[in-house]
């Protein structure tokens, strides 16, 4: 989650149109998102807080299995990564293999979620019910993980990037 500091650098990463805008004035336009945001949220804040810490704690889950699939098992090492290539979008993956593998973290996270407001079908059998246990970080790693293996492969050889 961009604080009031980062937001500036972390929005740009949007695109060079948006990197044309002065750092401030994204930070006022966040800060005025944040306003709109706290507002209605002020009466039940902790609870709030509280589902949004846990979504943060499942997407990151999933990023990470995403992320370590690409890095370990594709790229192999630090020398596979062309810095000067970052710079060039027609150098880099499209990205249709993370996309996808991520919404498959997240059927995984969703199976796997045990929460005041859903318990998914496999945390019900993870613990007691009627709760169950609060397995959707690793199933949503394992599912973005996993389905990232067999993704990669498909998006290099039809798309060759």
């Amino acid at each position: 989650c961009p604080n009031i500091y980062s937001v500036g650098l972390t929005v740009q990463v949007f695109g060079k149109w948006i990197q044309r805008l002065p750092r401030f004035i994204l930070t006022i336009v966040a800060t005025g998102a944040y306003i709109a945001i706290a507002i209605p949220g002020y009466s039940h804040f902790e609870t709030v807080l509280e589902n949004f810490m846990n979504f943060i704690g499942y997407w990151l889950a999933i990023y990470t299995g995403v992320a370590f699939a690409d890095h370990f098992v594709f790229k192999r090492s630090l020398d596979a990564y062309v810095i000067s290539n970052y710079d060039k979008p027609k150098n880099l993956a499209i990205g249709i293999a993370a996309v996808v593998a991520f919404c498959f973290g997240v059927a995984g996270m969703v199976t796997g979620m045990s929460q005041t407001w859903f318990v998914g079908p496999i945390a019900l059998h993870a613990g007691k019910a009627p709760y169950g246990g609060d397995v959707g970080s690793a199933l949503g790693f394992a599912f973005g993980f996993t389905s990232y293996l067999f993704l990669r492969p498909l998006e290099l050889k039809f798309i060759g990037r």
